[in-house]
């Protein structure tokens, strides 16, 4: 081996061992921070379960509460129908059914007729 081979080697395993030595001057800083961190990763695990295990229960109980109006909708529901019945009315089966042609009072399956419909005012005469 040639001397400034030799020598060039020598320098650079020098080099490598100085940059190893200030790695593990570095690697308890590095090893203290990893284990700061790995706790806050824990707690914000931890705060984050207990949320999860609040929005659950807090499902459970909107599904109890719509289960109940469900069943207050349908008593209510009946009871209008009988109160019609009474009053001798056909009540819509949903607020939002519509007859055909737009009539307002004619009965599902009915056509309204042309004179039914309202007229459009005759413009203002000037």
């Amino acid at each position: 081996m040639d001397a400034t081979v030799a020598a060039e080697a020598r320098e650079r395993v020098t080099k490598w061992i100085e940059e190893t030595r200030q790695l593990f001057a570095l690697l308890p800083e590095l090893l203290a921070t990893d284990s700061h961190a790995s706790e806050q990763v824990k707690e914000q695990t931890r705060l984050a379960e207990k949320e999860i295990e609040k929005l659950r229960k807090e499902i459970e109980d909107l599904k109890k509460e719509n289960h109940v109006l469900r069943g207050e909708k349908d008593e209510i529901a009946q009871a209008m129908g009988q109160i019609a019945q009474k009053f001798g009315l056909a009540p819509r089966k949903s607020p939002f059914e519509r007859t055909p042609g737009g009539g307002e009072h004619a009965r599902p399956g009915e056509q309204s007729k042309a004179g039914d419909q309202p007229r459009v005012a005759d413009p203002p005469k000037f």
